[in-house]
C-alpha cells in the first residue's frame, strides 16, 4: 500500500485523474492539505477494467452493424420471393401459395430481429423472448413439409392444433420470466424437429417409391431433394440454437447465411414442382379379380414393345393396366418380382436401348435436346440420369467415343 498528499482546493480527488498536481506547480502551495490514502492496486485494476470495457462496447459495436447488416439481407431475400410469389407468379399452385406464405412470415420473423440493434435492446430478456418468437418458425417446415409429401393435410384445425404446445410455452414465459422456461423450450424444440424431420422421412421415402412405381416422367413430381434439405435444416437449426444461447458474429453470420441458403435451395427444387397425392393401392374384389388377372411372363414386355408405349413422356402405371386389363399391383408386382425394376427404370431403359442409342450411333450430329424428346423424355435432365445410369457415360462421352477416328 502507498499514498499521497493531495492538494483539495475545493476539489475532490478521482481516480479519473490527480487534480491536486495543477496549476500550482506543488502541493504545499495549497492553503489546505489533506493526506489521502490511494490504493494503487484498484488504480490500476479500474484502468484495466475501464479500457476492457472500451474494447467491449468497440466489438459490441461491430457486432451489432454486422447483425443489422445480415438481418436486413435476410428480410430483403425473404420479402422479395414472398411478393414475386403471392403478388406477381400467374397460376400458382396451393402449394405455391403456402410456400409464399412462408416467405412472407420469415420475412417479418427476420424483420423483429432488428429491435436488437437498437440503443439498449441487446439484452439477455429480450434475446430470451426473441428465442421464444424464433421458436414458432418450426410451424413453418412443418407445413411445408407436410404439404410437398401430402397436399391437403395442412388445414387451420390442423395448424392450430400444431400451435398449442408453442401458445404454452409463450404463455408459461410471460407469466414465470425465468430460465427453466427457456431450457424447457429448447428441449421441446429439439423434439419436434426431430419429429418432423423423422416423420417427414419416411413420408419422403414413401412418396419416392410411389412415384418411381407409377410414373415415366417425374421431374415436376419427384421430392428425392428433400433429402438433402432435411440435412441442410438440421444443421441451420443448429446454427440457431447455438447463436440464440451464445450469440457472437461468427455464429449469427453462419446463421443467416444458412438461412438463405437453406431455402434457395427449397425454392430451387421446388419452384416447378407439382405435388401428388400417393394413393393406397385398394383391394380387388372378387368381380373384378375375375377379368383382372395375374400377367404372364413375356406378355408386358411384348405389348409395350410392339405398340411403342415408352414413346408417351407421361407413359403411367395405370395406362399399362388399363391396356393389359389388369390393375396397378399386377403390373407393379411383375416388375419388381420378375424383372426386378421400378416402372420408371424400366420404361427409361427402353427409351435408351430402343431409340436413343441406335440415334445416336446412327446419327452423332443430332442435338441431344432432339434425340431426348424424340426417345419420350420429357426432360434432358432426366434423359441424362437415366443415361449415366444404364451406360455408365454421360451421352457427350457416348458419342465420342462412337465416331471412328480418321
Amino acid at each position: 500500500m502507498f499514498y499521497i498528499v493531495s492538494n483539495l482546493v475545493g476539489k475532490d480527488t478521482t481516480f479519473g485523474g490527480w487534480k491536486g498536481f495543477g496549476k500550482g506547480g506543488s502541493m504545499r502551495q495549497s492553503n489546505k492539505i489533506v493526506r489521502h490514502f490511494v490504493n494503487f492496486d484498484a488504480l490500476i485494476l479500474w484502468r484495466i477494467n475501464s479500457l476492457a470495457n472500451y474494447a467491449y462496447l468497440c466489438i459490441m459495436a461491430d457486432y451489432i452493424n454486422v447483425s443489422a447488416f445480415l438481418i436486413g439481407i435476410t428480410t430483403t431475400f425473404f420479402t422479395v420471393f414472398a411478393l414475386h410469389i403471392l403478388f406477381w407468379r400467374k397460376g400458382r399452385t396451393r402449394f405455391q401459395t403456402v410456400l409464399g406464405c412462408i416467405m412472407a412470415v420469415w420475412a417479418v420473423w427476420n424483420a423483429k430481429d432488428l429491435v436488437t440493434t437498437f440503443p439498449g435492446m441487446y439484452r439477455q430478456e429480450v434475446l430470451d423472448w426473441i428465442m421464444i418468437v424464433d421458436g414458432w418458425s418450426a410451424l413453418t417446415y412443418t407445413v411445408f413439409v407436410f404439404e410437398v409429401v401430402r397436399p391437403g393435410w395442412v388445414t387451420r384445425w390442423r395448424l392450430f392444433l400444431l400451435s398449442v404446445p408453442f401458445a404454452v410455452f409463450t404463455l408459461l414465459y410471460i407469466i414465470w420470466s425465468e430460465r427453466w422456461v427457456i431450457n424447457s423450450y429448447v428441449v421441446f424444440l429439439w423434439c419436434y424437429a426431430w419429429a418432423v424431420v423423422g416423420i417427414g422421412y419416411v413420408k419422403v421415402r414413401r412418396h419416392i417409391k410411389y412415384v418411381r412405381e407409377n410414373f415415366s416422367n417425374i421431374d415436376r413430381i419427384d421430392v428425392a431433394w428433400l433429402k438433402p434439405v432435411f440435412v441442410f435444416a438440421i444443421v441451420s437449426q443448429l446454427a440457431w440454437l447455438f447463436t440464440s444461447l451464445y450469440a457472437t458474429v461468427f455464429t449469427d453470420i453462419i446463421y443467416y447465411i444458412s438461412i438463405i441458403l437453406l431455402w434457395l435451395m427449397v425454392l430451387r427444387y421446388s419452384w416447378d414442382f407439382r405435388p401428388i397425392v400417393v394413393e393406397e393401392e385398394r383391394g380387388v374384389d372378387a368381380t373384378a379379380q375375375k377379368s383382372q388377372l395375374p400377367i404372364a411372363k413375356g406378355q408386358l414386355e411384348q405389348m409395350v414393345e410392339e405398340q411403342r408405349l415408352y414413346l408417351n413422356s407421361n407413359l403411367t402405371l395405370a395406362d399399362i393396366a388399363k391396356v393389359l386389363n389388369t390393375n396397378r399391383t399386377y403390373v407393379s408386382n411383375y416388375l419388381s418380382q420378375v424383372r426386378g425394376q421400378t416402372f420408371y427404370d424400366y420404361i427409361n431403359q427402353l427409351r435408351i436401348e430402343r431409340v436413343s442409342l441406335p440415334m445416336m450411333q446412327a446419327h452423332p450430329e443430332y442435338k441431344l435436346d432432339y434425340v431426348a424428346m424424340e426417345s419420350g423424355f420429357a426432360s434432358i435432365s432426366t434423359f441424362r440420369r437415366a443415361f449415366i445410369k444404364l451406360t455408365g457415360q454421360t451421352p457427350s462421352q457416348f458419342i465420342a467415343d462412337s465416331i471412328p477416328e480418321p
